[in-house]
């Protein structure tokens, strides 16, 4: 597998990079929103899905999310556009890793374009964190393409429209 620096694929294809956050091996993604999962039944029944729902987490006065252990949405600051003969995905910063939060997060297809996102699972005990924090790192590695990304989220998806207010 060839790894790609994603800035040195294209400048334009993730959003919201600030100048500190491009790393020697990965670009820094910020969290701009958290949502608690609901306890609903999750449904997956041959293509048809029926999401669980989520509540949006609101921030203290200070800009901050205290959550307590479970698992979240949780939405970067960063859209992103994967071109043709590439994929990636989003790690978790070891500063996570290492208090106990974990991101787990899809993988991004060749033509994926939009929100990012994925699931924060709070393992041991209480977190604080800040919006604009950086909680993410995206990786993006060279893929043979057989088809473009063609599923149900992504830039004007249904799905997305809750996590970009369109």
């Amino acid at each position: 597998m060839s790894m790609r620096h994603i800035m040195s694929v294209g400048e334009n294809l993730l959003t919201g990079v600030q100048e500190d956050d491009s790393q020697p091996n990965a670009v820094d993604l910020r969290v701009r929103d958290i949502f608690r999962l609901n306890d609903e039944e999750f449904r997956l029944i041959g293509d048809q899905k029926v999401h669980r729902g989520s509540v949006k987490m609101e921030v203290d006065e200070m800009g901050c999310w205290t959550l307590q252990p479970g698992v979240y949405e949780i939405i970067m600051e960063n859209m992103i556009s994967v071109p043709a003969g590439y994929a990636g995905w989003v790690i978790t910063r070891s500063t996570l890793n290492r208090n106990g939060l974990f991101i787990t997060s899809g993988l991004y297809d060749s033509g994926y374009s939009g929100v990012m996102a994925g699931a924060l699972h709070v393992k041991h005990g209480p977190a604080v964190i800040q919006r604009g924090s950086r909680v993410g790192q995206f990786l993006m590695f060279e893929a043979e393409t057989l088809s473009m990304y063609d599923g149900d989220y992504g830039v004007g998806k249904q799905h997305d429209k809750k996590y970009t207010g369109e």
